[in-house]
């Protein structure tokens, strides 16, 4: 059952000039925003799209922010992203006020609808080599696109120098919640070990050196899940919720870590190395005879280890954060912060330069 009601699409369908609603279908793939895929008839063709209520904390200067970046890389033909369709009052968003409550409004958009095929999750993808140097070729293509782009509104959530004292506090808090034995001992057994990574990467970050690299506006979540594919071929390129202003080589580890990183068995957490070159290769070759942007500096890539290392530290404490707000299944969870720990001991253990 969908979450909004069918009259309720028919209403934020109102606002725009897409034609009648004919179908709808939930697509439950996310995490946070309530999405749909809809069908509409105008002028007698049948045309999908895709429709999103925004969570519930999300304000406007973020949404303005998230918008004015899809439409400028919406407006690149050399990127698969789709554009938003304008209300009839010319907005990429509808605002739709709780009347007479003290709740925040509700926020839609409708999307042009991205063809392909949801090959994979953020959960143990296994690309090919193929897939792993087109995404890599993406990925590049983003960051040249968006190289000298100001974008409009704000994001609210800090960049990883800001995070790591947040990822502290959320650890704490954690501790100090009655847990099953399964999620808690883990922690409490690790959470030295982290507290020390947390100084560590805290003063890393904050290092003079630091100041000199390059910082855009990264996606920060670019992982398989979040692209369509045709054959070996990415298609599409989608959700930037998450997207903010970040060291660039953060965006590059946080897709090595998602694409690379393995799942299973004693491997639990280690980065398969040859896909890691396989795709930091792909990326920094797409950078030649460019006019915007370059490869990997140096610099970025002595740095790359530490930055794979806080893009773990980042997904592992949305498994925290997920544990202290709200009633989690302990044993997918357990897999979760299970996978977490793991790659934090291995990546501390096995440094490499790239």
């Amino acid at each position: 059952m969908s979450e909004i009601p069918y009259i309720s699409i028919e209403h934020v369908l109102s606002h725009y000039n897409l034609g009648k609603l004919l179908c709808c279908e939930q697509n439950l793939r996310g995490y946070c925003n309530t999405s749909f895929a809809i069908q509409t008839l105008m002028d007698g063709k049948p045309t999908w799209h895709f429709l999103r209520r925004y969570k519930a904390s999300i304000c406007e200067e973020e949404l303005l922010f998230e918008h004015s970046l899809i439409q400028h890389l919406a407006h690149n033909h050399t990127l698969p992203v789709a554009r938003l369709y304008l209300t009839r009052e010319g907005k990429t968003y509808l605002i739709e006020p709780c009347e007479g409550t003290n709740q925040a409004p509700t926020f839609f958009a409708i999307f042009e609808y991205l063809g392909g095929e949801d090959r994979y999750t953020w959960i143990n993808p296994h690309c090919s080599d193929t897939e792993l140097r087109n995404a890599a070729l993406l990925l590049a293509r983003y960051h040249q696109a968006v190289w000298n782009f100001q974008p409009a509104g704000r994001r609210a959530e800090p960049d990883i120098r800001g995070l790591i004292p947040v990822f502290q506090a959320n650890l704490n808090a954690c501790l100090e919640k009655p847990l099953p034995a399964e999620l808690h001992n883990p922690l409490q057994d690790y959470a030295p070990f982290l507290r020390a990574k947390f100084e560590q990467l805290q003063r890393l970050f904050a290092d003079s050196q630091m100041q000199h690299l390059p910082r855009l506006i990264v996606h920060h979540d670019y992982h398989p899940g979040n692209l369509k594919f045709e054959g070996e071929n990415v298609v599409g390129l989608f959700d930037f919720d998450w997207s903010k202003e970040d060291w660039r080589a953060l965006d590059v580890a946080l897709a090595l870590f998602y694409f690379s990183t393995e799942w299973e068995g004693q491997s639990d957490g280690r980065l398969r190395l040859e896909e890691v070159e396989t795709f930091l290769s792909a990326y920094q070759q797409s950078f030649g005879g460019t006019t915007e942007g370059f490869a990997l500096t140096q610099s970025e890539l002595n740095l790359l280890w530490p930055f794979i290392e806080a893009a773990n530290l980042y997904v592992l404490n949305w498994t925290i954060v997920d544990i202290l707000s709200k009633e989690v299944d302990a044993q997918e969870y357990g897999m979760y912060l299970w996978h977490g720990l793991n790659a934090a001991v291995w990546l501390d253990q096995n440094p490499l330069r790239m």
